[in-house]
């Protein structure tokens, strides 16, 4: 274990005291609530957040005071199997690797439980400079206990790791029979487990308003199915392959910077893993179970009260490219289901032929399932406020994840079913999910392939392409048309990035680029267009460990966490802007085309246009098919009620056709019966419009009509 239960208690009943970082969104008004004053989607300035990696010896976040949360572990002849126990600890001669960056000056403290040889290797960054040695090797064998210290008398680099031969867990153990309760405490940081994260790190992640903690969770290969197979906390060095870090964890983080949490759920994990991830979340745990209610004393606490978290199934479950393992995972649950005539996924008939629509609904039914578990644990009150699920897919509706995913949720939820398979409570989208949509990456229409002057240039001329705006512009408009706020959950700046590592395979020329001083005025350009096409949280990739998209600096990589690069001086100026007005959608008061696509109007139909091309079919939903719809961007200059009417073809007599805002009905018209084949036009309704963008949809409930203009006048 890494510490006593009586240990533990003493940490983790400190005062967390936050940091405001120069921003009141950040402070702390007790030790167990944070403050309500926070920045959101609806602030006057962005809601940004960052994605972290898994910690690691080569990641570069140099986050954890106890480097062995960072280290790996292996054996005297540098193999993987060092028989670790059910902690991870050693149970035979090993080395633990401790950084593979540099490692700065200083004293650091070993402590573990047993007894060793003890050996440390580090390469001097400058030829001739003192390498790094242990002194002060001590045994109590009263409480089996080793102290020493590692000291590093000048910057070293490479792999650095310290040797543990003839290893005795205890005094009586044979000998090679490894070590326990290993740690390896940072210079000048206390050495009783007070202090968790650094101060650099703590201060890095200030930097943003929610961390996202994909990759610390290795969300792509976690493998996990039952709650016994996580990592807790007692756990030592780097979870093993397709594991995650600790659920406490990262409570912890979000409890010490006051930073909203975005969570994974893995791929595989069972109804139970999910109410007690949930139950975790909310009261707390003892280091393996979560609590089932509040807690005066709870070894491990819950999320501060304040703190939001939003919660994602799996990650990029529409990519079937290498290392997403999640994809595949998915697809065969898709495809179990799909041959249930039964199952939600199927409700109207149509995928048991068809597994990538199988697929689609699958991730957004077993979304919708981790959705109403939070639901269940945290009550309704604290649904799309604390708890925030997230519908996340393939960028700018790629293959029709999301617009098939937001279509299913609508045709099952949206109708009591008692007959399997069964609904009891009629459910909107927004209920489901607070937000949804693709990634956000960019990059210029120039290959950053070298580092010469013009090549340089010409890639940050071109940074982003024109088509980021449109791929913005289509997801917020699926994503706000069903009263979802429109997310980001990975992107940025990516020169040359690809999961190969970088440009054209060379990560040197990445980092180069990423540290420009020019990166931080594209980065805001960008961040700007996407605020003006709708989008309303974006999620940055990511702080350290991938060169591509890195924000620490990779040229020269620091002693410490990185907190001024100068993407970091990008987010950090792009968080207190005044947000940019929207330049999505057409300005009311207007009358608006369905033909006129420079307006990012998208239709859902499967007839498409008629009449000569003038109008578009808008037919009423069945039990098998989805209902035909129009999503329409529109712009309000202030709040103002508007006069709104329809010109469509042929209406049946009593065609009832709804209005909704933002996933909100504002009305329905009922129309007068036409078959002469000419163009007419719908009375009015009274809709409010509140001032920015908004997304009016037109769906029929009633009868089949032709649509050709929207009308909105003052």
């Amino acid at each position: 274990m890494r510490a006593s239960i009586s240990f533990l208690i003493s940490i983790f009943s400190i005062v967390l005291i936050l940091s405001s970082c120069g921003s009141s969104d950040n402070s702390s008004t007790s030790d167990s609530v944070v403050s309500i004053d926070r920045i959101d989607i609806n602030s006057s300035t962005p809601y940004i957040g960052i994605n972290i990696s898994q910690l690691s010896y080569w990641d570069g976040a140099n986050a954890m005071v106890d480097m062995v949360f960072e280290s790996e572990f292996r054996s005297s002849e540098w193999g993987y199997d060092v028989g670790a126990d059910v902690d991870g600890a050693p149970t035979q001669d090993f080395n633990l690797i401790f950084s593979s960056r540099r490692v700065a000056i200083g004293t650091y403290k070993l402590v573990f439980k047993g007894e060793a040889e003890l050996y440390v290797s580090g390469t001097p960054e400058i030829d001739g400079e003192a390498s790094p040695y242990i002194t002060n090797l001590v045994y109590d064998a009263t409480h089996n206990l080793t102290t020493a210290d590692v000291v590093i008398p000048s910057v070293i680099t490479n792999n650095s790791y310290i040797n543990f031969s003839n290893t005795r867990r205890t005094s009586t153990s044979a000998f090679h029979s490894g070590v326990t309760d290993i740690h390896l405490w940072r210079s000048s940081y206390p050495t009783d487990g007070s202090v968790i994260f650094t101060k650099e790190f703590l201060r890095a992640m200030k930097s943003f308003h929610l961390i996202r903690c994909m990759e610390f969770i290795s969300t792509n290969e976690n493998d996990s199915v039952n709650w016994s197979e996580r990592t807790t906390m007692r756990h030592l060095g780097r979870p093993i392959s397709g594991r995650e870090q600790p659920w406490e964890l990262m409570v912890l983080l979000a409890n010490e910077t006051g930073n909203d949490l975005w969570i994974n759920v893995p791929t595989r994990a069972n109804d139970d893993y999910i109410t007690k991830l949930s139950q975790l979340l909310r009261y707390g745990s003892d280091g393996i179970n979560p609590y089932t209610s509040v807690q005066q004393n709870p070894i491990y606490p819950p999320l501060k009260e304040g703190i939001r978290v939003y919660v994602e199934y799996g990650n990029e479950l529409w990519n079937p490219g290498p290392g997403f393992s999640g994809f595949y995972w998915a697809r065969d649950f898709a495809d179990v289901a799909r041959a249930q005539l039964n199952h939600p996924i199927n409700y109207d008939g149509t995928v048991t032929d068809d597994q990538y629509l199988a697929l689609r609904r699958w991730i957004a039914y077993r979304s919708s399932v981790i959705s109403l578990t939070f639901r269940r644990t945290f009550g309704d009150k604290a649904m799309m406020n604390t708890v925030r699920p997230i519908l996340s897919a393939q960028a700018s509706n790629g293959n029709a994840y999301l617009s098939e995913e937001l279509k299913w949720a609508e045709g099952f939820y949206g109708k009591i079913r008692n007959n399997a398979p069964y609904n009891d409570t009629l459910r909107t989208v927004n209920e489901l999910w607070w937000g949804g949509g693709g990634a956000a990456y960019y990059d210029s229409n120039v290959s950053p392939s070298s580092s010469s002057q013009a090549t340089m240039k010409g890639y940050f001329d071109g940074l982003p392409t024109d088509d980021f705006a449109k791929m913005v512009a289509i997801d917020a408009t699926w994503t706000r048309g069903f009263g979802l706020a429109n997310v980001a959950y990975e992107g940025g700046p990516e020169p040359g990035g690809s999961a190969l590592g970088g440009t054209d395979g060379n990560s040197t020329l990445s980092a180069l680029y990423n540290a420009d001083t020019r990166m931080k005025e594209r980065m805001i350009d960008a961040h700007r267009i996407f605020e003006g096409n709708g989008g309303q949280l974006f999620v940055y990739y990511v702080y350290s460990s991938s060169i591509p998209w890195s924000f620490v600096n990779d040229v020269t990589p620091s002693l410490v966490s990185d907190t001024n690069t100068t993407k970091l001086q990008a987010t950090q100026f792009i968080r207190y802007a005044p947000k940019s007005a929207p330049t999505l959608g057409t300005l009311l008061p207007a009358t608006i085309s369905l033909h006129d696509m420079d307006k990012s109007i998208i239709m859902d139909s499967e007839a498409g246009w008629g009449y000569d091309g003038m109008a578009y079919r808008l037919s009423p939903r069945t039990d098998t098919t989805h209902g035909e719809f129009a999503l329409i961007p529109v712009r309000s200059a202030e709040t103002k009620v508007y006069r709104v009417s329809l010109v469509n073809y042929d209406p049946p007599q009593g065609a009832q056709i709804e209005i909704l805002i933002d996933g909100i009905s504002a009305g329905i018209w009922t129309l007068q019966g036409f078959v002469d084949g000419q163009a007419h036009v719908s009375s009015s309704l009274s809709v409010t419009i509140s001032k920015g963008l908004h997304i009016v949809r037109i769906r029929s409930l009633q009868g089949t009509l032709w649509m050709k203009e929207l009308s909105v006048a003052i």
